[in-house]
């Protein structure tokens, strides 16, 4: 009889740290992150207006604003941005990730990681060879398209 009760208090204790745990896993990937599109785009933009106000009164702020919402809503538009203002927006990604790397606020930490996850799409998109479907930079570097070497 105490051989069954010690298992029924063994399965009740180990159900209950499974349950505990798998909670656990269930909050950490609660922070997915996200790229900034559309209604993410919105909230982002409010929350820099708020934590990052003298950032929004540069000029950076604008191309990047700018660059995001063609990204958005206007493809053609944001394939076809010259080279200056792609510098541009690099330019704003890399001196925002820098303002919001040193802030310890959590919510910092979420919206930086969807920056980058959205500015990282951005680059690889403006670095695609549209033609070759391949990296701008491999397109150059390859001798021969690997079609002509297997014959087809």
């Amino acid at each position: 009889m105490k051989f069954k009760v010690y298992l029924i208090i063994f399965a009740f204790v180990v159900k209950s740290t499974e349950s505990k745990a798998a909670e656990n896993n269930k909050s950490s990937n609660n922070t997915k992150v996200v790229a900034l599109v559309n209604a993410q785009q919105k909230a982002f933009e409010l929350y820099i207006n708020e934590q990052y106000t003298p950032f929004t009164e540069q000029e950076e702020w604008k191309f990047f604003v700018e660059i995001v919402t063609y990204y958005n809503n206007n493809p053609s538009k944001f394939l076809n941005v010259n080279p200056e203002k792609q510098r541009q927006f690099k330019s704003a990604v890399h001196l925002l990730s820098h303002a919001m790397s040193n802030s310890t606020d959590e919510s910092a930490k979420s919206w930086l990681e969807s920056l980058k996850k959205t500015s990282h799409n951005i680059n690889f998109l403006w670095n695609l060879d549209w033609d070759s479907l391949t990296p701008k930079e491999e397109a150059q570097s390859q001798a021969e398209p690997i079609s002509s070497l297997n014959g087809f």
